[in-house]
């Protein structure tokens, strides 16, 4: 089959590799639609950010299959101990593959796992035309999602467990900064989870209309001076929650640490952050004023768990999706076609406001 190789930082081609074996409690997937994460987009350039180590240590003992965590597709062979799915089944599959035999998994606590694998990290993902993973970390989809929003669910996901982890009350306010994927994600999961007024800031006006179609109650152009905003809507108190979007790399159009600082400045005293972007490895943060303010800051995950005892995120996402309470499709602005093609996508998706982008440029293979 036809994968897409990194045989260095910046060097992502395409070869001939061995179709993937299917294991006894394994899938084999033939991948529909794909779509590169901002974070592969900063690894394949050589952003040291989450996992750069790993995968320079991969890179180091040869070209890798890397990429692809964020996908859909149709199931065309199942293992011998696999039960719960069949093949023609369509799916998508959670990133975040437990060990199983370490101290938490053996416990009942496989979220927290010490070392797990990751598809399109550790493991080869769906850059490719066909891919394996284990049973239990495939998600059948309902029969109303396309494939192109099951591809794109795992930021939902992320959300979802942005809003878990604020413990927002009914009624508490929440400041969004960045009107991209994740931050339109924040806005529509925080609207159908009871937040009371929900601000974005966000230097694109498209994307302020987006946002208020999402659920927001006030759009402000970045350009402005968003906290002493943020201090005016709130009465001089500040927002209860910020949901911080923006930051990271500036090769991809980021900005850098600069979102993490109006974040403080515009959250309540003893309020609550979730920093959804992802950050250079050893970023300066404004720490002081942070515990100045008493503030509570979370990482959230991107993927995989469980809330509730008959669902999981991504169950729960999809779910938003065929409910239509959230549209994901319509955040989709560009579609191409054929593996190989996935050159393009990585470069719309590195340079989003370049080419009127919003969700990165998804691929679809058949």
């Amino acid at each position: 089959m036809r994968a897409a190789v990194l045989r260095s930082f910046g060097r992502l081609d395409y070869a001939d590799v061995e179709d993937p074996s299917c294991g006894p409690a394994e899938v084999v997937i033939d991948v529909r639609c794909v779509q590169p994460s901002v974070t592969e987009v900063m690894l394949i350039d050589g952003d040291d950010v989450a996992m750069h180590s790993v995968l320079a240590t991969r890179i180091a003992a040869g070209p890798v299959q890397f990429g692809g965590h964020e996908f859909a597709g149709v199931i065309t062979e199942t293992g011998n101990d696999v039960t719960g799915v069949k093949a023609g089944d369509r799916v998508t599959a959670v990133e975040t593959l437990p060990c199983g035999a370490c101290g938490p998994c053996s416990r009942g606590r496989s979220d927290y796992c010490t070392g797990p694998a990751v598809v399109g990290f550790t493991r080869p993902g769906a850059f490719a035309e066909r891919l394996a993973v284990p049973e239990s970390a495939v998600v059948r989809l309902p029969d109303d999602v396309s494939f192109s929003s099951a591809a794109a669910v795992q930021p939902l996901a992320g959300a979802v467990h942005a809003h878990a982890d604020l413990h927002l009350a009914p009624g508490e306010t929440m400041l969004v900064i960045g009107g991209g994927v994740m931050g339109l994600l924040a806005v529509a999961v925080a609207r159908h989870g009871n937040a009371g007024t929900i601000a974005v800031s966000t230097r694109s006006k498209r994307k302020r209309e987006l946002a208020l179609e999402f659920g927001a109650d006030v759009v402000v152009d970045a350009a402005q001076d968003v906290a002493a905003i943020a201090r005016d809507i709130t009465g001089g108190v500040g927002f209860d929650t910020v949901v911080e979007t923006a930051g990271g790399s500036e090769t991809v159009g980021l900005a850098g640490t600069a979102t993490v600082d109006i974040a403080v400045d515009a959250v309540r005293r003893g309020g609550r952050i979730a920093m959804v972007s992802v950050l250079a490895a050893r970023a300066e943060l404004p720490t002081g004023r942070m515990r100045e303010k008493g503030l509570k800051l979370f990482h959230p995950r991107s993927g995989a768990g469980f809330y509730a005892a008959t669902t999981s995120v991504f169950e729960h996402s999809l779910g938003l999706v065929s409910r239509g309470s959230v549209d994901l499709e319509k955040l989709v602005t560009h579609r191409l076609d054929g593996l190989e093609s996935l050159t393009e996508a990585l470069a719309i998706t590195r340079d989003k406001p370049r080419y009127g982008a919003i969700n990165p440029a998804q691929v679809n293979l058949a």
